[in-house]
């Protein structure tokens, strides 16, 4: 008996739909595209439990013949293409004839639909690829498209779904994305009868940027418009305040498609390597027009994904667009002036005077007899002119220029020690910071380098775990409530995630569209910046319940960065609170924080001992 045989109809349309329709926003995707194909100026989309009990999505756009109403449900129904010639210029968002079919597979699907010209319109209802009814009924031009009970059909697939609040946010972010690259097109968004945004379609994308991200951010962005060899970019990029701690608010899109791409997202980083801090990054919003056959968008089963044939006419097309923007931008009255590119940091900021480079302070509260020590003394006597001058840094002769020949053949180095023991902390003498990066201690017979983010980042780590299993525990009251305006998505994320934040010790309320007031703050995150903490945990979360990567992630953008000055006494509390540590060898996401050099390395570096 054949072991192989043909799948049933309503078998292969849930198999195929499981490509297509993941979850409600996949649904939302969808069928908004088709309204916009369709030429819709004006699109509302309405949900319910997240979109798993209900979608509703209205537009005015062309409508469906009557003929076509019900073929449009069959796999493979399009009116984008006609061959396979037609897949090397697609224009239009969907051209697979796989959304309908798919969701109509997975759900109970009305569908009221009228042309301009058609006297009525026509209605067809699907239930799990079976036609229940279809007839003639009055309607407005354009299409009204209804999805109940999504995954009715297959358990396995339902079970998978997250809470409602977590399904909208999917939502949103997905309809905020098609608003910005459509911006002649009016979307509202509605929750629970509760109306997240709109759009006013006028044609404006700064309008649609305020719409979402609100007027701080509208305020602080930058036109971007720029051709080259046939491709187009154009958008708007931030300067100023319009720079976050991750990448969530930089959006690409090609031929009015949202994608990732590294080569966007690379250009992009190289045009402001010497405008925004480090590990920060600007507000974007870049439109890419490339030409048909040079993109193949025909790779990714939900098209989140293109191909180009020539990445290096992207990446040159982004840098030098938004490399012209800024210095746009920079001639204006009152515009955005890049900072110089700083110079680079001395070897140590505790040298000693000139006249004695060999001597080093002992402790730390000797730098300022140090720093007297420099002003009093005579500068140190130029060197006669038949004697070369000694080099400013070692780095300028080659590691081994002095280094005689049976010398060279001497064992390797010793490997730095890492540290694990609280005695380094207790029991070492301060030294100083260097580069404002690093602290270095004296303890016993070894030299010790300790990374300020690195251990601080564990600091926070550890404290907020232990806020989480006492919530509440301490609080500092903000005197000034802050203000933080959020996207649509990041607003439905907070609201899923509530509960969390308010273990940690945030006091949040809602002050109407997307914004948040923050009246308290946890007394850990006193000295952080509490935007990029709060987005740090918001940060593509749009699952309720937090894990230790989404923890580590807030700690370090708590946490003390590098290059940044430390006095006396926070080195000296920094140390203390280490010490309490259980583990204080690395950092959450395993850097160590700390690493020892013997006085015999040294000693053996500088040839006074072999």
């Amino acid at each position: 008996m054949s072991k192989i045989i043909v799948l049933d109809e309503l078998t292969a349309c849930q198999i195929a739909a499981g490509e297509v329709i993941e979850r409600p926003a996949s649904v939302v995707k969808e069928l908004v595209e088709n309204s916009i194909d369709a030429g819709a100026s004006t699109i509302h989309v309405e949900i319910r439990a997240g979109g798993i009990k209900y979608i509703r999505v209205t537009d005015n756009g062309c409508g469906f013949e009557a003929d076509d109403a019900i073929i449009a449900f069959d796999k493979h129904a399009t009116s984008k293409i006609r061959s396979s010639e037609d897949l090397d210029r697609v224009t239009t968002l969907g051209f697979r004839g796989e959304a309908l079919a798919s969701i109509a597979a997975v759900s109970d699907v009305e569908l009221l639909s009228k042309t301009r010209e058609a006297r009525s319109g026509i209605y067809v209802h699907i239930k799990g690829c079976e036609v229940v009814e279809t007839g003639e009924r009055g309607a407005a031009a354009g299409s009204v498209i209804t999805v109940r009970d999504i995954f009715y059909n297959t358990p396995a697939r339902y079970k998978f779904l997250k809470k409602d609040s977590t399904e909208a946010s999917y939502i949103a972010d997905i309809v905020q994305k098609l608003a910005i690259a459509n911006p002649d097109v009016s979307f509202r968004l509605v929750s629970n009868g509760n109306e997240v945004f709109r759009t006013p379609g006028n044609g404006d994308l700064k309008s649609v940027i305020f719409s979402i991200f609100g007027k701080d951010t509208a305020a602080s962005v930058l036109p971007v418009k720029y051709e080259q060899d046939g491709y187009t970019l154009t958008g708007f990029a931030g300067i100023r305040d319009a720079v976050y701690s991750n990448r969530s608010r930089q959006i690409f899109y090609i031929n009015g498609r949202c994608v990732r791409s590294k080569t966007i997202a690379s250009a992009l980083d190289e045009a402001y390597k010497t405008v925004t801090m480090k590990n920060k990054f600007p507000f974007a919003v870049l439109l890419l027009q490339v030409p048909l056959q040079k993109v193949d968008v025909n790779v990714h089963p939900a098209k989140a994904e293109v191909r180009f044939s020539d990445e290096s006419a992207v990446y040159k097309l982004v840098y030098n667009g938004l490399t012209n923007a800024l210095l746009y931008d920079n001639r204006e009255a009152d515009a955005f002036v890049p900072p110089p590119i700083p110079e680079p940091p001395a070897a140590s900021s505790f040298q000693a005077p000139a006249p004695a480079r060999h001597t080093l302070p002992e402790i730390w509260t000797r730098t300022e007899a140090v720093r007297e020590e420099r002003e009093i003394l005579p500068a140190a006597p130029s060197a006669p002119a038949e004697e070369p001058a000694l080099p400013e840094t070692p780095e300028t002769l080659p590691a081994d220029s002095f280094v005689p020949e049976k010398e060279k053949d001497a064992p390797p180095a010793e490997q730095p020690v890492l540290y694990n023991s609280t005695s380094v902390y207790t029991d070492s003498t301060i030294i100083g910071q260097i580069f404002d990066t690093y602290i270095l201690l004296q303890y016993g017979d070894e030299m010790v380098l300790i990374d300020q983010h690195a251990a601080h980042e564990r600091i926070k780590y550890e404290e907020i775990k232990e806020v989480l299993k006492t919530p509440g525990s301490a609080v500092s009251p903000m005197l000034v409530p802050l203000t933080l305006q959020l996207t649509p998505a990041e607003h439905m994320a907070l609201k899923t995630n509530l509960g969390f934040f308010e273990a940690m010790g945030f006091e949040l309320e809602d002050f109407g569209g997307n914004t948040v007031l923050i009246r308290a703050v946890p007394s850990i995150l006193d000295d952080s910046n509490i935007e990029d903490v709060i987005l740090a945990g918001l940060q593509n979360k749009k699952t309720e319940g937090y894990t230790d990567e989404e923890i580590y992630t807030m700690a370090c953008k708590a946490a003390v960065k590098a290059n940044k000055k430390l006095s006396y006494f926070e080195i000296e509390e920094l140390l203390k609170r280490l010490a309490r540590l259980e583990n204080s060898g690395t950092c959450p996401h395993g850097r160590p924080i700390t690493v020892s050099i013997t006085k015999h390395e040294l000693e053996r570096r500088f040839k006074r001992c072999l």
